[in-house]
């Protein structure tokens, strides 16, 4: 599989794409590093570029984009998806902001209303925060506490090999000291995002990530803030309709749950459907852009998606997931 991937690759920069996608094809995929000039001259044009520009402009002088939950998510998710690195100014800035916001140095810009009004500040946020930061230094000290806590919920969760919510939330309950309805399962977005493996960190036990995972495809009627249904069901490119949104969304979810070692159970089923999705010249091509989160074009990458361009920004999308890079 991995010799068909690079003609793919091989294929899209063929293509002569824009700046951004090009970067990322380099960065990403041929394995160019900071100390080749391509890789330098190319970087220094995503920098550049009004894409980038635009984003830096809406920062405040904290460092972030109102509000903090949403904005700012989209907007790091962004910056890292154009190939950005956290040396980046816009990227440092929201780094220390979010440290600061995590150690409760900074207030919370909002608040949502639940039943419990200590739900936001002291389980949410601090959540929230975590899992950001961990997409910006995934090895930032400050993290390690709540990978510790959500693994203790999700290894009480899973502690009879299935999913019980009721164990769950009587776990955050007790630990938290306070009872509320609303609990954060360990299939949501941010703790897909705070524990799954990377940089030699396991915060799970094997049993309980292949657990997760089996639940995630078998069982689970949405993965919270980012798909809807079930992600275990196959999806096809709607080319016929123009509507390829639970296909984006779908492969956002798969990305985020193939970063767990039990994916290697399932990947053979899902490589082979998606690969199917392919167009007659093997790629993939979605015939919309669909944002994240109400981000429009969230992932768009091209200047355009005239010519070539939605070929090369969807194929990039799809074989992010494929290859398992960092899930966003």
């Amino acid at each position: 599989m991995e010799s068909l991937y690079n003609e793919i690759i091989d294929k899209l920069l063929d293509m002569r794409p824009d700046p951004i996608p090009h970067f990322v094809l380099l960065k990403e995929f041929k394995g160019y590093t900071s100390d080749c000039i391509e890789y330098q001259n190319a970087y220094k044009k995503v920098c550049e570029h009004s894409y980038v520009k635009k984003i830096a402009e809406g920062q405040n002088s904290k460092g972030f984009w109102p509000h903090f939950h949403a904005q700012s998510e989209s907007m790091i998710r962004r910056l890292l998806w154009y190939g950005l690195d956290n040396s980046h100014v816009c990227l440092k800035k929201v780094n220390e902001y979010t440290i600061k916001l995590l150690h409760g140095k900074e207030p919370h810009d909002r608040s949502e209303k639940q039943d419990n009004i200590r739900w936001w500040p002291e389980i949410f946020m601090p959540l929230c925060c975590a899992a950001t930061l961990s997409l910006l230094d995934s090895t930032h000290s400050d993290i390690q506490l709540h990978r510790v806590r959500w693994a203790a919920f999700a290894e009480s969760a899973f502690s009879m090999g299935v999913y019980n919510r009721e164990i769950d939330a009587k776990t955050q309950n007790d630990y938290f000291g306070f009872r509320t309805k609303q609990i954060i399962e360990p299939f949501n977005y941010y703790n897909l995002l705070l524990l799954s493996p990377r940089d030699d960190i396991n915060c799970l036990t094997t049993d309980t990530d292949q657990a997760l995972v089996d639940y995630c495809v078998n069982e689970a009627k949405f993965i919270g803030y980012v798909y809807n249904k079930n992600p275990g069901d196959l999806v096809s490119i709607d080319m016929q309709n123009r509507d390829s949104r639970d296909f984006v969304h779908w492969i956002r979810a798969l990305s985020l749950i193939s970063q767990f070692k039990g994916w290697a159970k399932y990947e053979q089923k899902y490589t082979d459907w998606i690969m199917g999705q392919r167009n007659q010249d093997g790629l993939w091509v979605f015939p919309k852009k669909y944002g994240q989160l109400g981000v429009s074009n969230l992932f768009g990458l091209s200047d355009s998606w005239r010519g070539n361009n939605k070929a090369i920004d969807s194929t990039i999308f799809v074989l992010r997931m494929l290859m398992r890079k960092q899930a966003l």
